[in-house]
């Protein structure tokens, strides 16, 4: 049995031509779905990231404000600290550490 090659398929060609041209108009009518987050989402982020590690830190160091370390990780988890005095608070503490100054 012999089976004659496939040549010249223009009605392939055509479905190809047509998915495309559907394919670019969808992309004009329908965007895709974006998402942007603010610089300062991404700093708060970081801040929230740097202070859970430094508490991990200072709880390893010193086993004795374990509770307290815990207790301040509970306020965080809870929003307790989402209050601009306390954000501004805690700013100018974390730049006192990060400059090599005590608290």
């Amino acid at each position: 049995m012999l089976i004659n090659p496939v040549t010249g398929t223009p009605e392939i060609q055509k479905m190809d031509n047509k998915n495309l041209a559907v394919r670019q108009l969808e992309s004009k009518v329908f965007p895709k779905d974006r998402i942007e987050i603010s610089s300062h989402a991404k700093e708060a982020h970081q801040l929230r990231l740097y202070a859970g590690e430094m508490a991990k830190k200072i709880a390893n160091t010193t086993p004795d404000r374990i509770e307290l370390v815990a207790q301040a990780a509970i306020k965080l988890k809870t929003g307790a600290y989402n209050q601009p005095d306390v954000t501004e608070e805690i700013a100018k503490r974390l730049s006192k550490v990060l400059m090599g100054m005590e608290i």
